[in-house]
């Protein structure tokens, strides 16, 4: 019983919020105002935002996101639940490189040919190193000692290929190490 209990009052804990289906609908649906239009493409974005080199504040890139208004919405509007959705997306996808990394892997859907796809979920990256592109010119310069880093996600960003199941656990270390090469930069520029 206690449980039970225990999960109603999690599940009641959660805000209200569009479902995964609704959310990809919404981002559709802002066309090319918004940097993505699918999950595996949000995936991406809010990755670079978590691991860049630069804090970012989430009303630049949630207005990005979603349209500026969107922040204003009253709350059980479209709007408000569309945002509710990417928050707890940003926000389950933080605690696990935080606190679960080992379970950590990027969002990708199958590719027709076997594998996975890192196409939409790449383009979500690079639109959101656009927030911050001269903190990130340290290590997406070629000519930078610090490129290294970013050069191990080669195949998820420039790749043409499916990523091979086997080679998914390599691409989310090295999302992982581009974390932890930020983190003191990152966190410097949150004062």
């Amino acid at each position: 019983m206690m449980a039970k209990s225990a999960a109603n009052t999690a599940s009641a804990a959660l805000k209200p919020m569009l479902d995964a289906n609704e959310l990809e609908i919404y981002l559709r649906a802002r066309g090319r105002m918004a940097p993505v239009s699918r999950l595996d493409a949000l995936d991406g974005y809010l990755t670079a935002v978590l691991i860049g080199p630069k804090f970012i504040d989430p009303s630049i890139w949630i207005g990005q996101l979603l349209g500026e208004r969107a922040l204003l919405a009253v709350e059980e509007t479209r709007e408000n639940l569309a945002i509710q959705a990417v928050a707890h997306h940003h926000n389950r996808l933080s605690e696990t490189m935080t606190q679960f990394p080992y379970l950590y892997r990027p969002q990708l859907p199958p590719h027709r040919d076997g594998g996975w796809d890192p196409m939409f979920w790449s383009l979500g990256f690079l639109a959101a190193t656009r927030l911050a592109p001269r903190a990130w010119k340290s290590v997406t310069n070629p000519d930078k000692p610090e490129h290294a880093a970013f050069q191990a996600l080669d195949p998820m960003l420039f790749g043409t290929e499916a990523i091979a199941e086997a080679g998914v656990p390599a691409q989310a270390k090295a999302i992982l190490d581009l974390r932890e090469h930020f983190k003191v930069r990152r966190h410097r520029s949150m004062r």
